[in-house]
């Protein structure tokens, strides 16, 4: 599997995390499913290719979700950054080897009805997430098996079963959703619905419980390094997102400023263009919500000169 398989996963795979996504987006923030309850279920199965050779076929994630000895669901959770257009198919795939592997569990005495008393058969249900990772683009492939066959005829149409699948596309969650994560992945579900509204992402504060996980996911989904350097720049103490990442953001727009600056210096003089350079930039940052005293560190004005500028400006 690769670097970038494996790190989509890491998040996902803790059951704190994964019983959190399920709960929000499947039971509307109904806390049913407990970390405690979930275990690591089987993510591989096998089929046979156009070839007839057996490939093996994995899921994302996956989780059973267990109450005492009564096994209640399997579910299982997928990340998808692109649109896929052929996704229900895939999706039958899975859960389809999740019932052959139930069915190959059963003895044939449970397999015939002979009109005799039996115990109910311990089989469960398959339930699969697709997370759609982008904030430009809504997912407009099929959601179902049916609208993958454009051309059934009307005659057969009736008799074709369908399967729907279970998009949720992050970065168009309602703002009440989000708030309902408790999770790490508020942070992520934030970070899609800030840049899809404003194109920017100020971190919303918050303990980070699994730092390093949620800064590799970030990096994954986004293409984005400066990720890696948030999480590498960090006091080993720091687990607070705003804290950790408006660190990094403020060094990004002193880059800013230092090139704006050599452009205004050589056209106006470079003390002017410099002072005013600092100011305008001390209030991006009081836009972006940074406090004053972060503000006057590294837009280089004094304290006094900051809080000044922000009170004029209504920022205070």
């Amino acid at each position: 599997m690769g670097e970038k398989d494996l790190t989509q996963k890491q998040l996902s795979e803790w059951e704190d995390c994964f019983a959190d996504i399920v709960n929000v987006l499947l039971l509307n923030g109904k806390r049913l499913i407990k970390p405690r309850d979930l275990k690591s279920a089987t993510r591989t199965s096998l089929y046979k290719d156009k070839d007839l050779k057996l490939r093996l076929q994995e899921r994302d994630v996956a989780k059973l979700w267990e109450q005492g000895r009564i096994r209640l669901a399997f579910i299982g959770m997928e990340d998808q950054i692109s649109v896929h257009r052929a996704m229900p198919l895939r999706v039958i795939g899975y859960d389809g080897a999740v019932y052959r592997d139930e069915l190959n569990k059963l003895k044939p005495e449970d397999e015939v009805d002979d009109g005799t008393e039996k115990a109910p058969l311990q089989l469960y249900p398959a339930i699969t997430l697709v997370l759609h990772f982008d904030y430009e683009h809504q997912w407009t492939a099929p959601r179902s098996l049916k609208e993958c066959f454009p051309h059934i005829p009307p005659e057969l149409e009736p008799y074709v079963n369908d399967y729907k699948i279970h998009v949720f596309e992050i970065a168009w969650l309602p703002d009440e959703t989000i708030k309902k994560f408790k999770s790490d992945f508020r942070f992520v579900a934030d970070y899609y619905s800030q840049l899809r509204k404003t194109k920017k992402w100020v971190p919303m504060p918050g303990k980070v419980e699994y730092v390093k996980e949620l800064f590799d996911l970030f990096k994954v989904l986004t293409g984005d390094d400066r990720f890696l350097e948030m999480y590498a720049n960090r006091k080993e103490e720091q687990n607070d997102m705003a804290s950790i990442a408006l660190d990094y953001l403020t060094d990004e727009i002193r880059t800013k400023v230092e090139t704006k600056v050599r452009a205004e210096g050589r056209a106006e003089g470079r003390t002017e263009g410099r002072a005013s350079a600092r100011e305008e930039n001390a209030l991006a940052m009081f836009a972006d919500h940074l406090p004053v005293e972060k503000v006057a560190k590294y837009s280089k004005l004094s304290l006094k000169k900051v809080t000044a500028l922000g009170k004029k400006h209504g920022f205070l």
